[in-house]
C-alpha cells in the first residue's frame, strides 16, 4: 500500500460538460480521500476547478483579455471551490488547507524551503492540503503548463510513494481512447519514448493540459523514483485501488 501520495484531479473530473462544478463527483472523490486518510495514507490534493467554479458565479465580459478573464474567474472561483471542499471534508471530521503556488515558488530556494516546511506542518491526520496554481498572479513565465506540472513538482518535493493523476480517461491508450479497437496500456517505462506516438493531440473540453503533458510529467517524476498512476477520476471508487496497488489505469515507472 502507498503510504504517501499526491493526488491531482483535473478540471474535467470536477466539472460538468457545461463547465459548472460537478458537486456529486467532487463529493464522491472527497469520500474516497477521507477513506485513504482513515487508512493512514498521508496525502496532498492538487485540485483544478477554480476557473470553472468562477464561471458558474460570474460572466466576465469580452472587454477583458484572456489572462484577465482567467484571473477574475479564478479569484472568485477559489473561494467557491474551497468552501465546497471545506463543507465536504467537514462531513468526515477533516479540515482542508489551501496552498496556492506559482512556478517561481519551486525555482527559488527560500520559497521552496518555506513551502516544504508548510507542507510538512500541514500533513497532519486531520488536515487535507488542497493545492492549486495561483492564477491571480501566475502569468507568462510564472505559469505552470497546467496542474499536472504542479503536481509533479509537489510529488518530487515531498518525495511521496506515488503521484496519482486523475482525468476523464482511463489512462494511456494505443489509439484514440473512444475507438473500440484501442487498448489501454497498463505499464509504461519512464525511458520508453515510443509511447509518445500513441498520444492524441486533442485536449478535453476545459482542461489546459492533455495526455502529452501528463506523459511528460509522469516520465520526469518516475525517473526520480516516484511511480505515476494515470486513471479516470469518474470511475467509481478508483482511489480504493491505492490500498491494494492493483491500479486499473496506466502505471508509469
Amino acid at each position: 500500500m502507498y503510504r504517501s501520495v499526491v493526488i491531482k484531479v483535473g478540471t474535467n473530473v470536477l466539472t460538468r460538460p457545461d463547465g459548472r462544478l460537478d458537486v456529486t463527483n467532487i463529493s464522491h472523490l472527497v469520500d474516497q480521500i477521507a477513506a485513504l486518510k482513515r487508512a493512514g495514507v498521508s496525502l496532498v490534493l492538487v485540485s483544478s476547478g477554480a476557473v470553472g467554479a468562477g464561471r458558474e458565479l460570474l460572466t466576465v465580459g469580452e472587454e477583458f483579455g484572456d489572462v484577465a478573464r482567467r484571473q477574475v474567474l479564478s479569484a472568485i472561483g477559489q473561494v467557491r471551490l474551497m468552501e465546497l471542499y471545506r463543507q465536504l471534508f467537514a462531513g468526515h471530521q477533516l479540515l482542508c488547507a489551501q496552498v496556492l503556488a506559482t512556478k517561481g515558488d519551486f525555482r527559488d530556494e527560500l520559497h521552496a524551503d518555506n513551502m516544504l516546511n508548510c507542507f510538512r506542518a500541514l500533513l497532519h491526520d486531520q488536515i487535507v492540503p488542497v493545492v492549486n496554481e495561483n492564477d491571480v498572479v501566475s502569468v507568462t513565465e510564472l505559469m505552470f503548463t497546467d496542474n499536472d506540472e504542479l503536481a509533479g513538482l509537489a510529488a518530487r518535493m515531498l518525495e511521496v510513494d506515488a503521484l496519482i493523476i486523475l482525468s476523464s480517461v482511463d489512462g494511456l491508450y494505443d489509439g484514440p481512447p473512444d475507438a473500440s479497437e484501442s487498448r489501454l496500456i497498463r505499464e509504461v517505462a519512464a525511458a520508453d519514448e515510443s509511447v509518445h506516438s500513441f498520444v492524441q493531440e486533442a485536449k478535453t473540453s476545459f482542461g489546459r493540459g492533455g495526455m502529452a503533458t501528463k506523459l511528460r510529467i509522469a516520465g520526469e517524476t518516475a525517473r526520480e523514483g516516484i511511480p505515476v498512476l494515470l486513471g479516470n477520476g469518474r470511475a467509481p471508487n478508483i482511489l480504493e485501488a491505492l490500498l491494494t496497488k492493483e491500479w486499473p489505469g496506466t502505471r508509469v515507472s
